[in-house]
């Protein structure tokens, strides 16, 4: 899937993007006709430099929106220039998007599209023409354009799968990751890096997914992500101050990280483009193949396809364990075997794809992961083991977390805060874990015609003899514990108080 980063036509943002070496840079007309009036030549050539490929954007959203007021001559001089902008510079952009001005009309933007270049052109579908007109600009045309807005509808996801197969899909002013993967886009294209910027948001990418923070918490943000954002070769005193370039350079790294995470779960590279033929793809003649007639060994059936050997998950294995139990029907005592499973080291991280590969002291390219965590939880002892591992570690979080609080002037950090509670609720688990004990107690109720029980024959008045325990002085303590079976015991005596 190929990430074009919009927002290129300020100048600004596309010296920022060409120091970055950002391969593939968006630009919208209509934003650029804003800055620069076209009251002398204006040339995508002499702005961007050779690397970089340029996606232009007709910027027609503008004019799309409710409450712009703008007359059809205007617009129709507004297209008739854009014409003249993408053929002066179409040598040079990798694609572009018609000028599709829902106020003129649908009839006057698809009369248009008789003029659009076939190769590098992409069509826009609006939502309110349906599907059906969707599935027939897919028959006519091979790049077509649809915005965020339209695909937030998850209904449509599946034509848009169905779609992909046969034409590429381009996505307009994408700040979705999950809508990303939802299809199997060519190309998109987005302004939301730029937010870093505009309005205060924090991009940070964390190894396996990109966090996105408002302006509220870029504070939080930046302090629990210091270490990864230094790591990454950023100036986090310059992100702390709030400094535009460097917030924007944080928001570049993390998209960059996010689109090739993304084009990975996709099965494709992040700009993967076909090789040229040459000798590096021809077949050789060297030697000779031997063909055989198909008819003759299989008489014109295929083969099935190999069943493929089903595995465990990496991270997962199983033991077996005897089980003993009692049959309900015969009352035997049997066994079986059982299997338990296990959480266990899934020895599949490799050097170079770790994002601590700059700073491990076991780095290897092309070496897997030299450390292991023979970790076992099984008993109670290994449980409180567990546990007080966890809460020392949480205790030194906490306490250089304090000392990082201490040496920026001692302002209230909540990300501490939080770090303590947690610390506390892991010395609480503990605690009720060691105090833990075992309680019974016994309720008994007997009616009037009921049968005389043991109870009533130690304590209750109504059996036909004497109460076994009798008044204290009517029977002695050794006679008492005789009389209930009782052989072996210690028997300790009050004193009789003094009158």
């Amino acid at each position: 899937m190929i990430f074009y980063f919009a927002g290129a036509e300020i100048p600004s943002h596309r010296s920022l993007l060409a120091a970055e070496g950002v391969p593939h840079v968006g630009m919208s007309y209509m934003g650029l006709r804003r800055r620069v009036k076209f009251s002398k030549p204006w040339s995508i050539a002499e702005h961007y430099t050779p690397e970089q490929s340029v996606f232009l954007d007709s910027g027609c959203h503008t004019l799309n929106r409710a409450g712009v007021e703008v007359t059809p001559e205007e617009i129709q001089d507004i297209a008739t220039h854009y014409d003249e902008f993408v053929e002066q510079s179409l040598d040079r952009v990798q694609a572009y998007v018609e000028f599709d001005a829902l106020p003129m009309g649908r009839d006057w933007i698809e009369a248009r599209r008789q003029h659009l270049d076939p190769e590098k052109s992409i069509v826009v579908w609006h939502e309110e023409w349906g599907l059906d007109v969707l599935k027939r600009m897919a028959d006519q045309f091979p790049y077509i354009a649809v915005g965020q807005g339209t695909c937030g509808d998850r209904d449509i996801i599946p034509t848009l799968r169905s779609l992909s197969r046969q034409i590429k899909l381009h996505g307009m002013g994408f700040s979705s990751p999950p809508l990303m993967l939802a299809a199997d886009w060519y190309s998109v294209s987005s302004t939301t890096w730029l937010s870093a910027a505009q309005h205060g948001e924090t991009f940070v990418w964390t190894g396996n997914e990109m966090k996105r923070y408002p302006a509220r918490y870029k504070g939080q943000a930046r302090k629990r992500h210091r270490t990864l954002i230094t790591g990454a070769g950023l100036d986090i005193d310059l992100i702390d101050a709030d400094d535009a370039t460097e917030n924007l350079r944080l928001s570049l790294w993390s998209w960059q990280h996010q689109i090739a995470h993304i084009s990975q779960r996709h099965g494709k590279g992040v700009t993967a483009t076909a090789l040229p033929p040459g000798s590096g793809n021809a077949e050789s003649s060297a030697t000779t193949v031997a063909a055989t007639s198909s008819e003759e060994e299989h008489e014109g059936v295929t083969e099935p396809p190999a069943t493929r050997v089903k595995k465990l998950l990496p991270g997962i294995a199983t033991e077996e364990f005897t089980h003993r139990y009692t049959d309900p029907d015969t009352g035997e005592r049997k066994t079986r075997t059982e299997h338990r499973i296990n959480a266990v080291d899934p020895g599949v991280r490799v050097c170079d794809g770790c994002f601590l590969a700059q700073k491990c002291p076991e780095y290897q390219p092309g070496e897997s992961c030299a450390y292991e965590m023979p970790v076992r939880v099984r008993t109670k002892e290994q449980y409180i083991a567990l546990l007080d591992s966890m809460i020392s570690m949480q205790a030194m979080r906490v306490f250089s977390m304090r000392m990082s609080e201490e040496v920026e002037g001692g302002y209230a950090d909540p990300n501490l805060s939080q770090e303590m509670d947690r610390l506390a609720k892991f010395v609480k688990l503990k605690s009720d874990i060691e105090e833990s004990g075992f309680t019974f107690s016994m309720k008994m109720q007997s009616k009037d015609n009921a049968e005389v029980g043991l109870i009533s024959r130690l304590f209750g008045p109504k059996s036909d003899g004497p109460p076994a325990l009798s008044p204290a002085g009517t029977v002695s303590a050794e006679q008492a514990f005789s009389q209930m079976g009782i052989m072996d015991a210690e028997i300790v005596e009050e004193p009789v108080p003094r009158e």
